[in-house]
């Protein structure tokens, strides 16, 4: 397990996505508002213009098709007397001002403003020329006024009409030029700013995804390496308020699972030394009452050779036991302490135990966990050879097999019944406490090695018991120090 880094909570960034979201969306449709709002506002000008130029000039052609063929014919019936002219046509020259009028609110051109006045001063004027026909009696003075002030009035009315149509003609004309310049213009700037908009998004917006996705990126990879046991948790560089609080939450979990394996590997440090104490405990106080009976035994009987030989063994096993507070061993050291063990007790059941050990040379600088194989070894003689009543034989042999070690320890003795296997694999692989020995032996093992590791059997009523160990190869454990070695034995 990696060290863990821990580091300040950086400050919360002043944006979310959200606002950031919403900046976006504003620099999209706040410039098209206005770049519409003033295409319209410009189209809508000139249309306007457009819409009153032509409309001036449609109403001043009418008036000037109507105005003098009409009212010159009127005053002639007037003049001659005609049944159909009893009164002057004052409404005519009445109805010629209110379209006069009418031009003058919509006409821009300074010429045509003074063409309007002047038509307009005309019908004042030709108004008191027809009321002077109408006071005159003679025939031939209304004939002579008719022709000298009426017609000519008309005839100047007509022609400043005329000139008005044509200057509102070619207004039109300007006006269509302009639009067409403006529409083309517009066009242009809008091309341009929606260009200048579209880079500006594209920067903004590939900006706005890399701050998102990179942080997540990051986020991603802090979790594999979390995955593999890597604790290091530096802040992450955004500027999002929101994943700043997703790193910090991650940050902060980081720690705590740091923390609580911190601890659950310290209770399992404790719990193999609590096995150890235990499994020690339960095999001392009798391997050391039966070993010391023998001794006595050997004493009394004045056999000093074999004396010897069993305390020395005795030693061996308990130096080899204590293995300087280490709590994984090399297999070599484990096979001499198997081998003291197994010495001691070929001692006292010199007549129903024999032995033999073979492991290859290569395979002995392997590590192994402490007491593994001789609870196995015990198990044989106690529950195997003895419940024979004969002679029997336990063999250990080791063998490498792909990256795993395979030990075995097999004995000749009495066997158990299927379901007495079957009862014994229960105990020690659901944790049943069928025998505590190798119940310890089995939980030390996958503690230390993993879950493909550990104790499986092979049994056969009255032809023997096979324990197989599977490890893994050197390289793969490390001796670890749980509690210091005694000065003295």
């Amino acid at each position: 397990m990696k060290r863990i880094l821990f580091h300040k909570k950086q400050k919360q960034p002043p944006a979310t996505l959200g606002r950031r979201l919403g900046f976006l969306l504003a620099g999209l449709i706040v410039p098209y508002v206005l770049m519409t709002g003033v295409f319209l506002y410009t189209i809508d000008r000139f249309n306007s213009q457009y819409t009153d130029a032509l409309q001036n000039a449609n109403t001043a052609g009418e008036f000037n098709n109507d105005f003098k063929k009409n009212l010159d014919q009127k005053m002639y019936y007037y003049v001659i007397g005609s049944r159909n002219a009893d009164h002057l046509p004052l409404e005519d020259v009445e109805e010629a001002r209110d379209v006069l009028r009418k031009l003058q609110k919509t006409t821009t051109l300074k010429e045509n403003e003074w063409r309007i006045r002047s038509m307009l001063n005309l019908c004042d004027r030709l108004s008191e020329c027809m009321i002077d026909i109408e006071n005159t009696s003679s025939y031939d003075e209304r004939q002579v006024k008719l022709e000298t002030n009426v017609d000519i009035i008309t005839g100047l009315i007509q022609t400043y009409m005329h000139d008005y149509t044509y200057d509102e003609v070619r207004q039109l004309s300007i006006l269509q030029q302009q639009i067409t310049n403006q529409v083309y213009t517009t066009v242009a700037v809008t091309v341009l700013a929606a260009v200048g908009i579209v880079v500006f998004l594209a920067l903004y917006s590939w900006r706005f995804a890399r701050g998102i996705t990179r942080p997540i990126k990051q986020l991603c990879e802090k979790v594999k390496r979390l995955g593999h046991g890597d604790f290091a948790v530096e802040p992450l560089h955004t500027d999002s308020r929101e994943l700043r609080t997703l790193d910090d939450g991650f940050n902060e979990m980081a720690g705590r699972i740091f923390s609580l394996l911190r601890h659950v590997q310290e209770d399992q440090d404790a719990l193999r030394r609590a096995e150890m104490e235990l499994l020690q405990a339960q095999i001392n106080p009798h391997f050391l009452y039966n070993t010391f009976d023998s001794i006595i035994w050997l004493a009394e009987t004045h056999k000093d050779e074999e004396v010897v030989q069993i305390v020395t063994s005795l030693s061996s096993f308990f130096r080899n036991s204590l293995s300087k507070g280490q709590d994984v061993i090399t297999l070599e050291t484990e096979q001499k302490q198997v081998c003291s063990y197994l010495e001691i007790q070929q001692i006292r059941y010199r007549d129903v135990l024999s032995y033999s050990i073979s492991i290859p040379e290569e395979l002995l600088g392997c590590y192994i966990p402490k007491l593994t194989l001789q609870p196995l070894v015990e198990n044989a003689i106690y529950h195997g050879i003895r419940s024979k009543r004969e002679g029997g034989t336990i063999t250990i042999t080791g063998r490498a097999e792909g990256g795993d070690i395979l030990l075995t320890v097999e004995d000749d003795g009495a066997g158990m019944t299927p379901e007495q296997l079957e009862a014994l694999r229960a105990g020690i692989y659901k944790d049943c406490h069928t025998g505590l020995g190798l119940v310890n032996v089995h939980r030390r093992l996958r503690l230390y090695c993993g879950e493909g590791y550990g104790l499986s059997f092979e049994s056969r009523l009255g032809e023997g018991t096979r324990v197989l160990v599977r490890i893994p190869k050197q390289n793969k454990l490390s001796p670890k120090k749980i509690q210091p070695e005694p000065e003295n034995l």
